[in-house]
């Protein structure tokens, strides 16, 4: 039998939970959803008002550190099922093989996790092992080309070189504090701001045909505007 070849992911994008709290999800998530036409993309939820409400009763019913792990993993989830639906080209899913076929098709996939990381018994059951290991994890398993936290950052930190500029975000609380310890090692990791959908341009591939660069200009210069424009009409 002939072996299947190993996907390849150009990007793992982390849509930080704090996103969440502002006008810019829908927006970047319809951004996302022009970068996927081109690129073989996964989009993997941060937690946001979910995870706080884990953080609340936790703190609330003094809870023990694995049940409110487990909560947390399920409240990405929860924002998960609310970033596909801003976009009528995104899907979530639960499983690797069914992204693939979501990222073959040009549309997002949306990774619903929480059952694969309960699973992986090398990851810590604790508030430290936050979406961002998370993500650090699974571009390390996927061997991603690129991993892009989006975050609700005033200044981007751009291009993370190395564990010990992970370790300065950490202690900065930019990045949890297990992050630069899952920094995936064949994989180019990046913080950019979530609210600024131009810092995802560097992604998008050049277009080296006149008419080409014309049409892909048209449909990455307005990702509000006309694609923005008919989704609005329809409508975590």
């Amino acid at each position: 039998m002939r072996q299947r070849r190993p996907f390849r992911w150009d990007l793992l994008l982390k849509v930080g939970g704090s996103l969440g709290r502002g006008p810019d999800l829908r927006p970047l998530m319809q951004r996302i959803a022009l970068l996927a036409r081109r690129r073989r993309l996964l989009v993997l939820p941060g937690g946001g008002a979910f995870a706080d409400l884990v953080r609340a009763q936790t703190a609330r019913q003094r809870l023990d550190e694995k049940t409110a792990h487990h909560m947390a993993l399920l409240a990405m989830d929860q924002y998960g099922l609310l970033l596909s639906s801003l976009t009528r080209r995104s899907t979530a899913v639960d499983n690797l093989r069914a992204a693939e076929l979501v990222a073959e098709s040009g549309r997002v996939p949306v990774l619903l996790a929480s059952s694969w990381i309960q699973r992986e018994t090398s990851l810590e059951r604790s508030v430290r092992l936050t979406s961002d290991s998370i993500a650090a994890f699974i571009a390390g398993r996927l061997m991603a080309a690129n991993l892009v936290l989006l975050k609700s950052v005033t200044r981007g930190a751009g291009r993370i070189p190395d564990r010990a500029a992970a370790g300065a975000l950490a202690r900065r609380g930019v990045v949890d504090p297990l992050f630069s310890r899952m920094l995936p090692s064949r994989t180019a990791v990046w913080v950019l701001r979530g609210h600024r959908l131009s810092d995802l341009d560097r992604f998008m591939p050049p277009i080296h045909r006149a008419t080409g660069r014309r049409r892909i200009a048209d449909e990455w210069s307005g990702p509000a505007a006309r694609l923005g424009r008919s989704e609005r009409r329809e409508t975590i």
